[in-house]
């Protein structure tokens, strides 16, 4: 049993380095986890419980430490760190059904790297292609972008650091408000309401069917105001304030003060960033001019859901971990990786349009699966 954890464990597996074949000296050892938590406490409002980080003890910490001092790298990054992270299997199960890559990469753990595993387990384990579809371009792909923009926010702080704290002045604003707080507050609803009668929110519609959806608008947006994905937003809410007719100097002012609040937000961004660096990720922004350590994860997730994609199967121990540990010990430059990224985005949008995947998983067999596997554990 697990310290504190009311339930039962139906499986741990190596997760991050360990379970991608990149781990090196220095490595830690991350675990994650499914277990099922009581039925009470799955129903109860105040006790509810979705995920427990845990040490691992008992007869399940055993058996894990057997596994975990068995495995060729595991076992020797023992010493450095080991963390745990258990999802309740309704949860676990639910993620896996939105596509949610951290929980795919659970459920499709190379054999090799499972350290604890049940009947119950083998049981979900045995329909995992069935939790596949084309929402991995939705989820890989965002994931891959955030680290991307990460990646590209930390470069520009690295090269062109902000040399001061942002002023109402530089922003043509004088000292105090311009408008009211009620009025500003109005005028923001108004925008808001506005933007969201554009969008497709008051709609029924399924969620994979919406997001598809608005990704559309979202390139039809671009392509008819001529702006680039980082510029649309800012384009988009120009075209609302405009719609609401306001006089010409409140529209200037709320714009004023709506670039200076962004200013403010990106200054203390940058000095929290300052302030926090992981000293090894600040080396290899130091060495390369951007961190090499994201562009890894970057490029691991968009070949991996290409992979899905292409071939209805999701690798997590990497056939490409060296040259992936080689982008990590920077192979590729700044120019490079973006080149890389751009390509292999084009690559996932083609290959969903013939990906042999469903385009959503059937809600009733996910249903149907976690109660055969729940109520053994009430």
């Amino acid at each position: 049993m697990t310290a504190g954890l009311d339930g039962t464990v139906l499986f741990v597996a190596l997760a991050g380095s360990q379970a991608h074949g990149t781990a090196r000296e220095g490595s830690d050892v991350d675990l994650r986890g499914v277990f099922v938590a009581p039925l009470a406490r799955r129903l109860s409002l105040f006790r509810t419980i979705e995920q427990h980080e845990c040490a691992l003890d008992g007869a399940v910490g055993a058996a894990l430490h057997t596994r975990l001092q068995a495995h060729p790298s595991a076992s020797v990054a023992l010493s450095v760190k080991t963390e745990s992270v258990l999802l309740d299997v309704g949860k676990f199960l639910s993620l896996c059904a939105s596509a949610n890559p951290n929980a795919l990469e659970v459920l499709f753990a190379d054999v090799r790297d499972w350290m604890y595993e049940t009947p119950a387990w083998e049981r979900i384990h045995r329909d995992r292609h069935r939790f596949l579809s084309q929402k991995v371009r939705q989820t890989y792909l965002g994931y891959a972008l955030a680290q991307l923009k990460r990646i590209g926010t930390h470069r520009s702080w690295l090269l062109r650091p902000p040399k001061a704290k942002p002023t109402r002045e530089e922003f043509g604003l004088p000292g105090g408000a311009t408008l009211s707080a009620d009025d500003r507050d109005r005028i923001e609803r108004g925008v808001a309401e506005k933007l969201r009668s554009w969008g497709l929110d008051t709609v029924e519609m399924p969620k994979s069917l919406r997001l598809e959806l608005e990704e559309k608008l979202r390139a039809f947006w671009q392509d008819f105001l001529e702006a680039g994905p980082l510029e649309l937003d800012g384009r988009l809410r120009a075209v609302a304030t405009a719609s609401l007719h306001l006089p010409p100097e409140v529209a200037a002012a709320l714009e004023a003060e709506r670039k200076y609040r962004s200013a403010m937000k990106h200054w203390d961004s940058y000095r929290t960033w300052a302030a926090w660096r992981n000293p090894a990720r600040a080396e290899l922004e130091r060495r390369h001019g951007y961190d090499t350590k994201h562009a890894m994860h970057l490029v691991r997730l968009m070949r991996t859901g290409l992979e899905v994609l292409e071939t209805g199967d999701l690798r997590v121990r990497r056939p490409d971990s060296e040259e992936l540990a080689s982008i990590r010990d920077g192979s590729l430059s700044y120019d490079q990786l973006l080149v890389l990224s751009t390509e292999l985005q084009a690559r996932m949008e083609a290959a969903a349009a013939h990906s042999p995947l469903p385009a959503d998983v059937d809600p009733s067999f996910v249903d149907a699966l976690l109660m055969e596997i729940a109520p053994g554990f009430r």
